[in-house]
């Protein structure tokens, strides 16, 4: 599943139609999309893994959950799930929900939570942590609404990153070591974002690897989401 840099990656490539008439929507979605037909695409945003196109008349946000795609100015040989058309170009969507907002993006999200955002707010995520003091981090770390943008690879490096084990409950974490795991998840998801910018590939500390950075043993688990997590019992101490 993509992650909130690879979204922030795709969201500057889709600069380019910013302030570009629609010619034609649609797709086999549940979305009707006729409302956007002859707006302009006046900005486009994101919000952790979501994909927001903004029209004067309402905002199209976009997931591309496990398996989705976008092209643009490009066609696969199956049906377009959702789809933009303008002149000369068009921006395509393969096994995606779009999804029209109910309000205004800016009612609808809080960027404060986004870890690639300009208002991350490392003081209100604490916040919102102390509300999860039963979870275990590992868990926390994939609710959206605390940790935007944060996906299994990010869970797992950053973990690793701070010495944390992804099955410490949250409120026995020492604060030291939850300062230390935002400012790594806020850190890996840039580094990321920057590697793939420049079309390079992302290093693993521990994230599908036998062995760690540091030469401990990788261990990995099923968790009940049937998610994996890997981690090092040598380097990452677990609070419960």
């Amino acid at each position: 599943m993509p992650e909130g840099p690879s979204i922030l990656h795709i969201r500057n490539q889709l600069l380019p139609f910013k302030n570009r008439v629609v010619k034609k929507a649609g797709g086999y979605g549940p979305m009707p999309a006729e409302w956007i037909n002859g707006k302009k695409l006046l900005d486009i945003q994101t919000w952790g893994k979501h994909l927001l196109l903004l029209f004067a008349n309402g905002t199209v946000r976009v997931h591309l959950g496990l398996f989705g795609d976008i092209l643009i100015n490009e066609r696969k040989k199956v049906n377009r799930s959702f789809f933009l058309e303008f002149t000369n170009s068009e921006i395509n969507g393969y096994v995606v929900h779009a999804e029209k907002l109910k309000a205004p993006a800016s009612e609808v999200y809080d960027w404060r939570t986004d870890i690639l955002s300009k208002d991350f707010d490392r003081a209100y995520v604490k916040k919102l942590l102390k509300t999860q003091n039963g979870k275990t981090i590992g868990d926390v770390l994939m609710n959206q609404q605390i940790f935007t943008g944060v996906g299994n690879i990010i869970r797992n490096e950053v973990l690793y990153l701070a010495g944390i084990h992804p099955q410490s409950i949250v409120g026995k974490i020492p604060a030291v070591k939850i300062t230390a795991l935002i400012k790594e998840t806020v850190k890996y998801a840039k580094q990321w974002y920057k590697v793939i910018e420049k079309n390079k590939h992302l290093h693993f500390s521990v994230y599908r690897r036998q062995y760690a950075d540091d030469g401990s043993e990788v261990t990995m688990k099923i968790l009940n989401s049937k998610r994996k997590i890997f981690f090092s019992e040598y380097r990452q101490r677990l609070y419960e």
